[in-house]
């Protein structure tokens, strides 16, 4: 059961590091125009082809960004992590969503009214620069992953997403990565079956441990080694 959450823009402990751009006055703007909601693990927290009327800040919890392709195939393009603001690249082409966001935990996300993002992008250079920033850092990590699916072989791009969230996400060579077999597939760019047996085939090999969800990896510098050859 979630708690209710009273708190504000100015004392949330995992703000957007941009909202740093932002006056007093401009904060309190955004406050005033959020709606938090809470989900639980698997419930969509918009979909692929809604309007883009708000952002969502993410403020607990762990979530997908994903598309939905074709035959009901899914690419999950990024997992996301507390003070992430998600802003899809249609609100300022089509109005839609071109993927959509799922909790993959219990997580608690604050809606904001795109309007008042603009007008802050309009008022304020350096919120603008900063949002900018933000938007081109996501693009290319788009690009690298296309780079990686592309001309990196299985066990490459597998071990690229087994280091992504120990560094990037979790801060820690041991973690419950949250995600089916399925969906750590969606994520690397291969079937459910190839993921479970290089899984096994790096557990039996010592470079990491697994027990059930829990990956530890132990042997670092060779799970590297195979990141890179690809």
């Amino acid at each position: 059961m979630f708690k209710e959450n009273h708190t504000t823009c100015k004392n949330c402990s995992c703000s957007w590091s941009n909202f740093k751009n932002l006056t007093d006055e401009q904060l309190d703007l955004i406050n005033t125009n959020r709606f938090p909601a809470n989900f639980k693990s698997g419930e969509i927290i918009f979909k692929q082809g809604s309007p883009t009327s708000n952002a969502v800040f993410l403020s607990s919890g762990i979530a997908k960004i994903y598309m939905e392709g074709y035959d009901g195939k899914n690419i999950i393009l990024a997992i996301v992590k507390p003070g992430s603001l998600i802003a899809g690249p249609g609100t300022y082409v089509d109005n839609r969503h071109h993927y959509s966001l799922a909790a993959l935990t219990e997580t608690s996300a604050c809606f904001i009214d795109m309007r008042i993002l603009k007008e802050l992008v309009h008022e304020n250079s350096m919120f603008a620069e900063g949002y900018l920033k933000d938007l081109s850092q996501k693009s290319l990590g788009t690009f690298h992953k296309l780079v990686s699916f592309s001309q990196k072989k299985m066990h490459g791009r597998l071990a690229e997403g087994l280091i992504h969230l120990a560094d990037d996400i979790f801060n820690s060579d041991k973690y419950n990565c949250h995600m089916t077999r399925q969906e750590l597939g969606e994520f690397t760019g291969m079937t459910k079956e190839s993921v479970v047996r290089l899984l096994k085939e790096f557990h039996d090999e010592e470079i990491i441990h697994l027990n059930d969800h829990t990956i530890e990896i132990i042997n670092k510098p060779k799970l590297e080694k195979i990141m890179i050859s690809g």
